[in-house]
């Protein structure tokens, strides 16, 4: 596929073999951008972390990279909560942010959160985090937030509607 500026990546699912790309792709992050993905400064993935991100069931936790020729430079998962909800995370590298590979990789995610029967998609996001906000309610779901303490609360349902499918086009 091909970014707004004409950039080619390529999406697939994550596997245990990108432990270390998924190592280089968060050292290649902004500091900010690490924030505003783990809600605190985290310069390091744990083996821990990068176990929990890479191994994952393709059921209940799915994953996917966006890769170019440097390597990952985007990702995004979802954990199934089991009651036809999701947590839905992604981060995109610093420079290839609002280019639109963060709503590409959200339409993947739920294309196959609705194969597996999610319908759904949570997320809690900083309130500072207009980007993230930005990217889901550009994707064309209707998207409802709340304030919870110091986060926004983030819902959608994943079923396409007629500007979700526009924005796809």
């Amino acid at each position: 596929m091909l970014l707004g500026n004409g950039r080619p990546v390529h999406l697939r699912p994550i596997t245990p073999a990108d432990g270390e790309a998924l190592r280089d792709f968060h050292h290649s992050l902004s500091d900010q951008t690490v924030y505003f993905r783990f809600f605190s400064a985290k310069p390091e993935l744990t083996d821990r972390d990068v176990h929990y991100f890479t191994e994952v069931d393709y059921d209940s936790r799915v994953a996917i990279v966006a890769l170019d020729s440097e390597g990952i430079v985007g990702v995004g998962r979802y954990d199934a909560l089991g009651d036809g909800r999701a947590e839905v995370a992604f981060v995109v590298r610093d420079d290839l942010q609002g280019r639109g590979l963060g709503s590409v990789l959200l339409e993947h995610l739920a294309a196959a959160a609705r194969e597996r029967g999610v319908e759904r998609f949570i997320a809690e996001v900083l309130p500072e985090n207009h980007r993230m906000i930005a990217t889901f309610r550009e994707a064309g779901f209707e998207v409802r937030q709340r304030r919870e303490e110091d986060v926004l609360a983030v819902a959608f349902d994943i079923e396409p509607t007629a500007a979700s499918v526009a924005v796809m086009e």
